[in-house]
């Protein structure tokens, strides 16, 4: 018999707020139960595995994500949308670290929604780079490359690098990704790469 009040829902809920709390490789279904005050076994009236639930809870937070970037990044002149939809997947990455790790997990993963999920998380930044007008294959390289840069700078600063000298973080950042919208401009006045 199931849980009154217990559902998908409030089961992806709380996994994400344990994940979000204890990251992902403290996570089980154990504990999770405890969280809701109900047995392990009540969870699997609502959720197939473990591994389901967390690529349910990836799901979510590629959404989350790519619904930030896009409220991050409406109504701004494109040079200020790409500069706010870094700054917001930075913010986020920092802001959720562990369910960030479960977006960034997912294209290794087999399921075609997750594929398509993480795919669709950076949708909002990928679409206004394609509308530079650089053809293919520099639109590809550069997406790679941009992507690479700010995971980077998220995965380095969460793990205290940057700490030291004369700038902050926060500068560097924002050269950083001025610099990327320079070359993006450039490749659309240059020839294919």
């Amino acid at each position: 018999m199931a849980h009154k009040g217990l559902n998908r829902d409030v089961i992806v809920d709380e996994g994400c707020r344990l994940v979000e709390e204890k990251g992902i490789e403290a996570f089980s279904m154990r504990e999770l139960a405890a969280r809701l005050n109900v047995r392990p076994a009540a969870l699997y009236n609502h959720v197939e595995s473990q591994n389901a639930l967390l690529q349910e809870m990836a799901l979510r937070t590629a959404e989350q994500l790519r619904t930030l970037l896009a409220e991050s990044m409406e109504g701004k002149s494109p040079d200020e949308a790409f500069l706010a939809g870094a700054r917001a997947y930075r913010r986020f990455a920092a802001e959720h670290p562990y369910g960030y790790q479960t977006l960034i997990r997912m294209p290794g993963s087999d399921d075609e929604s997750l594929i398509r999920a993480s795919f669709a998380s950076f949708a909002p930044l990928r679409e206004l780079i394609r509308s530079y007008g650089a053809g293919e294959p520099a639109t590809l390289h550069f997406l790679r490359c941009f992507r690479a840069a700010i995971h980077g700078f998220a995965e380095l600063t969460a793990n205290g690098f940057m700490m030291r000298g004369p700038a902050t973080r926060d500068e560097t950042y924002e050269l950083m990704i001025r610099v990327y919208l320079v070359q993006l401009k450039g490749l659309c006045t240059h020839e294919e790469i």
